[in-house]
Order: C-alpha cells, then sequence, then structure tokens
C-alpha cells in the first residue's frame, strides 16, 4: 500500500509540472478551420508515435505536426482528410503522399487550442495542411 501511494504522488507531480495542459486523448490530432493558403508542396509520409500524428518530409528528413483542416480525424491507421466543399479522403499511415501547405510557428497559433498538441508534439514545428493526395 505504501508503494501505491509513493507511485501515485510521483506520478501526480508529472502532472503539476505543467497545470491546466492536459495529455492528448487517444488519435487526437491538431485541427483548424481550412486555409487555402499553400507555399510549399511536400512529399513524404505520415506516421503515428509517441501519441503525436507526425509527417516526414522524404526530402529534407525532417518531422513536422501536420494541422488539419477542421472535420478531419484519425482512427489509428488512417486519416480521414476533410476538405470544404469535396469528398473526404482517405490517407493511410506510411502510404507516401505529397502535403500542401505552409509551416507557421506553434505561436502563430491560438495558445490554449493547441496548447495539449504543442505540450505533447511540440518538438516537430507546426504545418498547416491545405491539400494532399497520393505522391504516385
Amino acid at each position: 500500500m505504501r508503494k501505491a501511494g509513493l507511485l501515485t504522488i510521483l506520478l501526480l507531480g508529472g502532472c503539476l509540472e505543467h497545470p491546466g495542459i492536459r495529455p492528448l486523448r487517444p488519435l487526437e490530432i491538431a485541427t483548424a478551420p481550412y486555409q487555402r493558403v499553400a507555399t510549399v508542396a511536400l512529399p513524404g509520409s505520415l506516421m503515428y508515435e509517441s501519441d503525436c500524428l507526425i509527417f516526414r518530409d522524404e526530402q529534407s528528413g525532417a518531422l513536422m505536426t501536420p494541422v488539419l483542416p477542421e472535420g478531419s480525424s484519425f482512427n489509428g491507421t488512417a486519416l480521414l482528410f476533410h476538405l470544404p466543399g469535396k469528398a473526404d479522403q482517405w490517407i493511410a499511415i506510411n502510404q507516401e503522399i505529397l502535403l500542401y501547405g505552409r509551416r507557421v510557428q506553434w505561436a502563430a497559433l491560438p495558445g490554449a487550442t493547441y496548447q495539449a498538441v504543442q505540450h505533447q508534439c511540440g518538438a516537430y514545428a507546426p504545418f498547416v495542411v491545405t491539400g494532399v493526395r497520393p505522391a504516385n
């Protein structure tokens, strides 16, 4: 019993380190209202590591956190990409894709909405996604 109490205190101590920031829910992804501005098209693939959906740029090897249009969802093996006014598109994890969008800084995204994602996946710069298609 004593060991269980000590373990509980240690685990809760990690939560107190960043008050108000919760861990990501399972399969939670970053979404934002659709934005049309795309400045770059990057070939690569999606992966899901440490509860973070990550895009790996094939050319540079850079890892980024995709910020997808609202209405997009993730089921653990595939991403349902929602583009307003178009049919939703399934993208499989590890599938070679071409991602259209623009790089942004975490500071450019509204703080409260993205705090949990930034806390857990902040090592990877955000990339606002405006379009996606298979690379082949």
